[in-house]
């Protein structure tokens, strides 16, 4: 009895103690509740997704727990609009989850604010394996050399399709080689047809589809240092706007004020999804994201641009797992990561709902389970036909992506609202990206 009251008075000091120090205090206190041998280790584990992703990523943690019963995790579940802003909020609060599902497009920005750590020491000693991953892509969560952060799949740009809708308006499926042209017809040909949206996408909401448009023409969105933008030429982003003002003027694809309420329902209620439109740009993984609401969803390459040979696709990391530099269970963290990678037993839940699996052994045990739906199976094949149109992967976006992001889709939006004209709005991007990506580089 003493000794219980005597760590029951401990654990009420140490929780003073988390109120008065604030962010570090909070950590501090963390380390200290882990390191006890008789209490299980805790880990804040965050990602974002839709309902499905939620389920099934709840499962695998009820899979290791089972196995690992001195671990307990606390899930922190966003959907993608508002999973950075909690992260960013929390990360100044000195208050990062432990583990950490990142984005591609924000790991440089993490790991320069030193709020990542250094999973290094974890790969060299085998605590998380890394000999049967596809090289280029585990390399690419290497910053500056460390491991900042470890790549969970491949993940390609894909247009997703509707078969139902393209059948009701009476027009062939979109094949590997279709041009940008194409897509305009089509788009065209479903409006006419159905009174449906041909494509209900934001092309602004970020910077990958503008990417692939520029790659296409020779040409990269950043400098080799990115510290500017990588291409002169600003009637690339005129024509890249200017062909979906088209679309929406003729209301084959929805105007920028309605994409708040089109995004409020999660991914699982886009257009595209409920039979409301014809295609969205997507990556690979969407349609085994949202199977469970659709499983009819199909995949096909991006368009083409008229006469262009380049692989302007690439194999980007679908996402990583991070841990925080103010963990105090970053070897659990580390080991749970590699158990997620290289586990058939989680995979097996998971289903590549984060991507094709970087790991050779995971994909073949995978395309050898008979429980493998469609869907996944689809995505699998696309992935391959899609590897001979891959070029090199690009290195992470620049820290202050978001400051870029949102450039991007403030020029085009005074486009689209016919407040300036195309021309006017590339200069505007051009002059603010510039701004962005120079103090960064300083």
């Amino acid at each position: 009895m003493v000794k219980r009251i005597c760590r029951f008075m401990a654990g009420l000091a140490l929780l003073f103690l988390a109120v008065g120090l604030g962010g570090c205090g909070r950590t501090a206190v963390h380390e200290e509740l882990n390191s006890r041998a008789e209490e299980p280790t805790v880990i804040r584990i965050a990602w974002w997704g839709g309902e499905e992703r939620h389920e099934t990523t709840r499962q695998v943690l009820e899979l290791y727990s089972e196995s690992h019963p001195d671990v307990v995790f606390e899930p922190l579940t966003y959907s993608w609009n508002d999973y950075f802003d909690m992260l960013s909020l929390e990360t100044a609060r000195g208050n990062m989850p432990d583990l950490i599902q990142m984005d591609y497009q924000y790991i440089n920005t993490y790991s320069e604010n030193g709020s990542l750590a250094d999973l290094t020491p974890f790969v060299e000693d085998g605590t998380i394996r890394t000999e049967d991953m596809e090289e280029k892509i585990l390399d690419s969560g290497r910053i500056d050399g460390r491991f900042r952060g470890i790549a969970m799949g491949i993940a390609i740009i894909s247009m997703v399709y509707n078969p139902e809708v393209f059948e009701e308006a009476g027009i062939p499926f979109p094949e590997q080689d279709w041009t940008w042209e194409d897509f305009v017809e089509i788009c065209l040909a479903i409006r006419e047809g159905t009174g449906k949206y041909g494509v209900a996408m934001t092309p602004v909401l970020d910077l990958n589809l503008y990417r692939y448009w520029l790659r296409q023409r020779g040409e990269r969105l950043f400098a080799p240092d990115g510290h500017s933008l990588g291409y002169e030429d600003d009637s690339l982003y005129v024509e890249y706007v200017t062909l979906f003002k088209t679309l929406m003027d003729a209301g084959a694809a929805p105007v920028s004020e309605r994409w708040a309420d089109i995004n409020a329902g999660g991914q699982e209620e886009l257009p595209v999804v409920r039979g409301e439109c014809g295609m969205i740009q997507e990556w690979n993984n969407y349609p085994v994201k949202v199977s469970q609401a659709n499983g009819n969803l199909k995949l096909v390459t991006p368009p083409l641009a008229e006469g262009r040979t380049e692989a302007a696709l690439w194999m980007k990391p679908g996402m990583f797992w991070c841990v925080a530099e103010t963990s105090g269970v970053k070897e659990e963290c580390a080991r749970f990561i590699d158990w997620f990678l290289n586990s058939s037993e989680a995979n097996a839940v998971l289903k590549g709902d984060r991507g094709v699996p970087i790991s050779g052994e995971i994909r073949k045990s995978l395309l050898e389970d008979e429980a493998l739906g469609e869907v996944q199976r689809e995505m699998f094949r696309f992935t391959e036909e899609a590897a001979a149109r891959c070029g090199d992967t690009p290195p992470p976006e620049p820290a202050g992506v978001d400051g870029l992001n949102q450039a991007f889709s403030d020029s085009a939006n005074a486009f689209f609202y016919e407040v300036i004209t195309a021309e006017e709005a590339a200069a505007r991007f051009r002059q603010k990206a510039e701004e962005i990506l120079g103090e960064y580089g300083e």
